[in-house]
């Protein structure tokens, strides 16, 4: 049994900043499946009634219809929702993360629009670049001296600012927002640095909060995350975490994190199917993820101590480029842009030695 709060059946997420808000592809056709591909499966379907409480004892859970559910096994699929600000609320601010927040935002682009963007990580420069595409005068106001701060390597942050330049795209980094001014029709930002920015709309894209409420009333062990083993399981027997909800441990980290990544979803959903049906363990991958703007396809893979600098290698390819990230004389991250085949050659020497450290 799927039960949900959203009132379709699941879909995917990445494509809400990009095609979907683009207008080249439709809701139907980001379903993870149809229905009837569920019904075959004989995996039933609810809709629209989020579960409201979880007795972990008892295993058994309550819908907001009164629905009372019990359940041998149970998986937090939960993900995250976006992450709000007090004094950013009401009619013209939009966040990304459901088909509804991307209809809302889709209705109202077009020529001579004004769209002001906080935040210059992936979801809000995908947002930009669609949103350029489609006429509208983008502003994006990141407070990091780089777009994607800490997310990708000086290099490809310096590449894709020029990419949204040459698209039209105003980059304002650095930008302390001190101020959030609603108008009659729109929002005028003011910076600590005495500028001004006024737009018809604000996106919202300042990262994202796990949903863990329901895993914390009952009893489950949360710690910026759904805290779950190497084979997805939480603090209560037959109860799992996968996804952007759950928090595991990283031997490349060396500490418990989140990874928010569509692979990472996959690779944990059949790890905790695994252990449901009694088989083993599938083995871990790198952690990888990937974004697109202004038609260039960014592509990552592995994971690095924040608190360390790496050693980055850039490597020019035949469409785009490939850039080594060493941490501790060990290749930790692979970027490629435009470069699949160097990407997935590059993904395989991950951990290896830097050369001339052997």
């Amino acid at each position: 049994m799927l039960v949900g709060d959203e009132s379709c059946i699941p879909y995917q997420r990445p494509p809400l900043s990009k095609h979907l808000l683009l207008g080249t592809t439709c809701a139907e056709r980001i379903s993870l499946r149809s229905l009837d591909a569920y019904e075959k499966q004989n995996i039933e379907c609810i809709t629209g009634d989020p579960v409201i409480r979880v007795d972990a004892a008892a295993k058994r859970l309550l819908t907001e219809s009164g629905r009372k559910i019990a359940f041998d096994h149970c998986v937090f699929a939960t993900g995250a929702r976006a992450r709000t600000l007090a004094v950013a609320q009401g009619p013209g601010v939009y966040s990304i993360r459901t088909l509804e927040d991307c209809h809302s935002l889709q209705a109202r682009l077009g020529p001579d629009f004004k769209l002001l963007v906080a935040g210059g990580g992936y979801l809000g420069l995908e947002v930009a670049a669609t949103a350029a595409k489609l006429g509208a005068q983008v502003i994006v106001l990141e407070q990091s001296p780089a777009l994607m701060s800490g997310k990708v390597s000086s290099y490809t942050s310096s590449e894709f600012e020029s990419m949204h330049h040459e698209a039209g795209v105003t980059l304002v980094r650095d930008a302390a927002i001190v101020r959030w001014e609603p108008l009659e029709s729109g929002w005028k930002l003011h910076l600590a640095d005495g500028s001004l920015y006024q737009g018809d709309a604000v996106l919202v894209a300042v990262g994202a909060l796990p949903n863990i409420e329901l895993a914390i009333e009952a009893g489950l062990q949360c710690d910026g995350g759904i805290v779950v083993d190497d084979a997805a399981r939480t603090s209560r027997g037959g109860i799992y975490a996968i996804g952007d909800c759950a928090s595991s441990y990283r031997e490349e980290l060396g500490f418990f994190a989140r990874i928010e990544s569509v692979q990472n979803a996959l690779e944990q959903a059949r790890t905790a199917a695994a252990a449901i049906a009694g088989k083993d363990r599938p083995a871990r991958r790198a952690a990888t993820f990937w974004s697109e703007q202004h038609g260039r396809r960014l592509q990552m893979a592995g994971l690095a101590n924040p608190a360390k600098p790496c050693r980055d290698l850039v490597i020019a390819t035949a469409n785009g480029w490939l850039v080594e990230r060493y941490q501790d004389g060990l290749l930790k991250i692979v970027e490629a842009v435009d470069s699949p085949l160097e990407f997935i050659k590059a993904m395989k020497r991950l951990g290896s030695v830097e050369s001339g450290n052997t």
